[in-house]
């Protein structure tokens, strides 16, 4: 019970680390765009 208790609790960090990836690579690539736009 312990273990699977740990188990799930390092899974739902894993799939936090995902998405917080995903979403630090879209403000960036957003960012990216915008910067294109405006020198242009």
């Amino acid at each position: 019970m312990k273990i699977l208790k740990k188990k799930k609790i390092g899974t739902l960090e894993v799939y936090i680390i995902f998405l917080t990836c995903i979403y630090a690579g879209f403000i960036g690539y957003k960012s990216l765009l915008n910067t294109l736009f405006t020198l242009n």
